[in-house]
């Protein structure tokens, strides 16, 4: 009897596991999930509204300052101006990595010599790392010996301090990530390019029109998901930029290149301010959740389209 007891025991368990599979597979995930995500936000959340520095950190007390701390970095100018910074770097780095990404993606979805060899080299910059793109560049940009330079001296121009000065710091610094992240575009929209039925432009072009025609009446309607989507994912890397602009200036010279998220790292880390650094790193969570729920809207209405 007790071996049948048993049996039947195992058959029981047997069938919840059959019952609960999806269940199981997902518990580990879960759980990973909560460690690495749930926790630390919570924990970011708690220590955003308390005071917590380097002498406190370890004490099993901190003092409860509620809102103090959001209020502090609303109403710091530093912080504002670098938020303000932050927006204008996002605007101008997506509207040219979109420009140039479509420039091309519509070349390379027409029969060119040399194509394989084309997208290869426009493709390069996606496979390299931020830090190394940094690194490569600030080199290239580098007043004595960097190559720019020294081709603008060929041309008889005096050396550009790129780097060194606010006015050239930041434009180079917006350069440099359209460069880096204008091959994700045009791989994204070559693939949107080539899901649009040629027979809408077969019919356009027997009818007439002219390339500008069937780019603005055909292309961009058809484009519209695809671009929406593209244009919210580098919104949101652009606006969480860190290691690019840090290894380029570190958010110089003074604080001409100092973005959000460059703001929050000097807060917490040199400073030495915890709870104002939380504070700052769930204001820009909440924002870059805001841009994730217009890709989230974008990616929805592709769908039902």
């Amino acid at each position: 009897m007790k071996t049948k007891r048993t049996h039947i025991g195992n058959r029981g368990l047997l069938a919840w596991c059959d019952d609960h599979l999806g269940i199981i597979f997902i518990l580990p995930a879960m759980a990973i999930l909560c460690l690495l995500v749930i926790y630390p936000l919570f924990f970011n959340i708690n220590m955003s509204l308390h005071k917590v520095n380097m002498l406190n950190f370890k004490s099993s007390g901190w003092d409860f300052v509620g809102l103090r701390n959001y209020a502090d970095v609303l109403t710091d100018k530093t912080v504002l101006m670098s938020l303000l910074r932050t927006f204008l770097f996002m605007v101008v780095t997506v509207a040219g990595q979109v420009v140039l990404g479509m420039v091309g993606a519509l070349t390379l979805n027409t029969k060119i010599k040399a194509k394989g060899l084309f997208t290869v080299s426009v493709l390069l910059p996606m496979m390299m790392t931020p830090i190394a793109v940094g690194l490569f560049w600030r080199i290239l940009f580098n007043r004595q010996w960097g190559l720019i330079n020294y081709f603008i001296g060929l041309l008889g121009f005096d050396p550009v301090p790129w780097l060194y000065e606010s006015g050239t710091a930041f434009a180079a610094v917006c350069f440099v990530q359209i460069w880096w992240g204008v091959s994700f575009v045009i791989l994204v929209l070559l693939g949107g390019l080539s899901s649009l039925p040629p027979e809408q432009f077969e019919a356009a072009e027997i009818d007439g029109a002219t390339k500008w025609q069937s780019f603005r009446y055909i292309t961009l309607p058809g484009m519209k998901s695809v671009l929406n989507t593209v244009i919210m994912l580098r919104a949101i890397d652009a606006f969480r930029e860190f290691d690019l602009i840090y290894t380029l200036t570190q958010g110089g010279p003074g604080d001409s290149t100092r973005v959000f998220s460059l703001q929050l790292y000097l807060t917490s880390f040199e400073s030495h301010n915890f709870s104002v650094g939380a504070a700052e790193a769930m204001i820009l969570t909440l924002i870059t959740l805001v841009l994730a729920s217009g890709l989230i809207k974008s990616l929805s209405e592709g769908e039902n389209g």
